[in-house]
């Protein structure tokens, strides 16, 4: 018997195991707790004013290595996860789940700071990312060009401040526009993009250094981390939030 099940879909000709790869629960387990510890000091910032610039410097480069990390890993693991399943039901459903998450968030962040509430968040971004995502198969690893270049020029157009108060989704936005958490399609989807590339060059198939990591033992936290991003990201702020209320009191900003 195989020691994973195989899938009934056929990709490029090969049936496609379905099993997971350590590597990448493994460094999204890095880039969960990464983000866990960037929000416990953004916390201690905005809710209790303590003087930590993260909005400044290496603070600022933590905070976006941590999400182009995880956002491309999520292009590679759609690569592999559209491998085993053709069909686009799929993916609208995930997104649809996850523009739902992330609308609740909106909600729950406007009951508490409605000045700063999150109006397009990571979770929006992956939502609509994976109602996008099947329109870019055909490209295979040309994705990692035009995910460049949506970086590069998603960097450029989100310097542009309009009075229309539509556009934030794509990087655009109007004076005084102000969220706890923004990751808007430009530039942030080029990483995504960038992501599904790697996973063509690396995933189709599988890289022989890759089939190597994948041997390693990586600690169990972490791969438990990897392999429950969406659930952490969702509760971990509240969790934080109720630590930091019970050590230091109710927050300045609630």
């Amino acid at each position: 018997m195989a020691p994973y099940p195989e899938s009934k879909n056929r990709y490029n000709g090969e049936v496609i195991p379905e099993k997971r790869y350590p590597e990448l629960d493994a460094i999204r387990g890095l880039a969960v707790i990464s983000m866990i510890l960037f929000h416990l000091c953004f916390d201690l910032a905005f809710f209790y004013e303590w003087n930590i610039p993260i909005r400044e410097g290496l603070f600022s480069l933590w905070s976006r290595g941590t999400a182009m990390t995880f956002l491309m890993v999520i292009g590679v693991c759609f690569v592999i996860s559209w491998q085993r399943t053709l069909r686009y039901e799929k993916y609208l459903r995930r997104g649809l789940i996850f523009l739902f998450a992330g609308m609740l968030i909106s909600l729950i962040t406007y009951l508490i700071a409605p000045g700063a509430y999150v109006k397009f968040g990571i979770i929006h971004m992956i939502g609509v990312s994976a109602l996008l995502q099947p329109l870019f198969v055909r490209l295979k690893g040309w994705n990692i060009v035009l995910g460049t270049v949506v970086s590069i020029g998603g960097i450029k157009i989100s310097e542009i401040v309009t009075e229309n108060p539509f556009l934030f989704p794509f990087g655009i936005t109007y004076p005084g526009f102000f969220s706890l958490d923004y990751y808007p399609l430009l530039p942030w989807f080029g990483f995504v993009l960038t992501g599904m590339g790697l996973g063509f060059l690396f995933y189709t198939p599988r890289n022989k250094f890759l089939e190597r990591m994948g041997t390693l033992r990586f600690p169990n936290w972490l791969l438990w981390s990897g392999k429950r991003a969406f659930p952490l990201y969702f509760l971990h702020q509240l969790v934080l939030i109720m630590i930091l209320s019970a050590i230091f009191g109710a927050p300045f900003h609630l």
